[in-house]
């Protein structure tokens, strides 16, 4: 009996991790080719970016416009104009996530919670008081602290746009 309730939490574990890991962002997307000067194009201007000049350190602030050789940021000292030739990498801040993250903890620890309470169902040594804690108990509990979870994994990190070759 033990052993049973021990491989369902077991299974119930990894399946959570399983699609914890299928469900972040760009796992079966195909990304482009971060060495094409283009890509800069696809920015709105006033979005945030980040570059790294070649040999001098980085420069953050917002886009402002990018022609075929250059790049044109507002930065804390004022616009500044980058040609290609000095740039090493550009970067963009991505949108945060927070609530989909939270969503998807909410799904995850809903369904950990729910095989944990079956599995305390049928298991002495899960009991609180005398009473063995079911589905009903665990899952809303698995729900709330997978949300939780959920909302605070980072995300919206800088994800590369293009790279000097």
């Amino acid at each position: 009996m033990i052993a049973r309730c021990r491989s369902i939490l077991f299974v119930t574990a990894w399946a959570a991790v399983l699609t914890a890991v299928a469900a972040q962002p760009g796992f079966a997307q195909p990304q482009k080719s971060p060495a094409n000067w283009d890509n800069i194009r696809q920015f709105a201007p006033g979005a945030g970016i980040r570059v790294a000049l070649k040999g001098h350190g980085t420069v953050r602030g917002q886009f402002a416009s990018v022609s075929s050789d250059s790049l044109s940021i507002n930065s804390k000292n004022g616009q500044q104009t980058l040609t290609q030739a000095t740039v090493a990498g550009v970067w963009s801040r991505g949108r945060s996530h927070r609530a989909r993250n939270g969503l998807i903890g909410l799904g995850i620890g809903a369904g950990v919670g729910f095989g944990v309470g079956a599995g305390a169902s049928t298991c002495r040594e899960l009991c609180i008081g005398g009473k063995r804690l079911p589905e009903e108990v665990f899952t809303p509990l698995g729900a709330i602290l997978g949300g939780i979870i959920g909302a605070l994994i980072p995300s919206g990190g800088w994800r590369e746009v293009y790279r000097a070759q």
